[in-house]
């Protein structure tokens, strides 16, 4: 039982981790949204352009990590599941 909590806390962490990769990769795809506007870019085809593969694979990590993080939870349900229905009681 010990070592089903250990795995659950480990699984949170990691799934903490992923969250705040999200939020990080989603902060810096904005960040340079306003720096491009800072440099002078405001013609919206060379904004869009130069924003692109920024935003892209900004949001291509959000989505991955939070996939993952959703895939976690439910490998740790399971696991919380399994633990509750072997206690006594």
């Amino acid at each position: 039982m010990k070592k089903q909590n250990k795995s659950v806390r480990i699984l949170f962490l990691v799934r903490a981790l992923l969250w705040v990769t999200a939020l990080a990769a989603t902060v810096y795809w904005i960040y340079w949204s306003f720096k491009l506007y800072d440099l002078g870019y405001y013609d919206p085809y060379e904004y869009s352009g130069l924003l692109r593969p920024i935003l892209t694979r900004g949001l291509l990590i959000s989505l991955v990590c939070v996939g993952i993080s959703l895939i976690l939870r439910s490998i740790s349900d399971r696991i919380k599941k399994k633990d509750s229905s072997n206690t006594p009681g």
